[in-house]
């Protein structure tokens, strides 16, 4: 796989605004890109593109090596998506949603059980695991939707702006989380932020 994230003049419309305007990006193996812009800049738009939630107006994309409009299921098939706003049922517990998520990927009950207990204790949500979601804090959530985007260990993985809103203690314990990813499993991270110290922190190389 030569370029785990590849596109080229990448445009998105909404009727008359152009939310983006074309965008060329190559993303290497293994590293930690950081996709950097204020609010409104088109950056959530464009991982909503590329992980195949949106459709293109213009311009190719590939993930993985899969086009993300030609072979829309093979791409979500090989990606982990943390999105700024996390869509988590706040009735289930942390450990149901991650063993649902398991199951939903067609993994074994027996491999799901064990994967569900690694991931909450690498977030640090082993002892908040039998708690329905709404009692989480934000940083909670935020470490929660981390470990299911983790659950069928991706290719690629794609976070939204996933410190945004968080305490210092939080972001911290996040940045460690996606550090230990990369360099354990040598996943390949697309990072959006508008902070620069995080991007700072955490990637290898960047875009503005």
């Amino acid at each position: 796989m030569e370029h785990p994230i590849f596109a080229e003049g990448l445009v998105r419309r909404f009727g008359d605004l152009v939310a983006v305007d074309g965008i060329d990006l190559c993303v290497e193996q293994g590293e930690i890109f950081g996709f950097l812009g204020p609010n409104g800049a088109g950056k959530s738009t464009t991982v909503r593109m590329l992980t195949t939630l949106l459709s293109l107006s213009e311009g190719t994309a590939t993930v993985a090596g899969y086009d993300v409009e030609r072979e829309a299921h093979m791409v979500r098939r090989v990606i982990g998506v943390a999105l700024q706003e996390a869509a988590i049922d706040p009735i289930m517990t942390g450990r149901e949603l991650l063993r649902l998520q398991s199951v939903l990927h067609g993994i074994r009950r027996k491999t799901a059980v064990a994967r569900s207990e690694e991931l909450l204790a690498r977030v640090g949500l082993t002892a908040a695991a039998d708690r329905r979601v709404a009692t989480y804090s934000g940083g909670m959530k935020r470490r929660l939707d981390l470990a299911l985007s983790l659950v069928h260990e991706p290719l690629v993985l794609f976070l939204d702006e996933p410190t945004t809103g968080l305490d210092p203690t939080s972001r911290q314990a996040l940045w460690e989380e996606v550090r230990r990813l990369n360099r354990e499993y040598g996943t390949t991270v697309l990072l959006t932020t508008q902070y620069l110290e995080e991007a700072d922190q955490l990637a290898n190389r960047i875009a503005i």
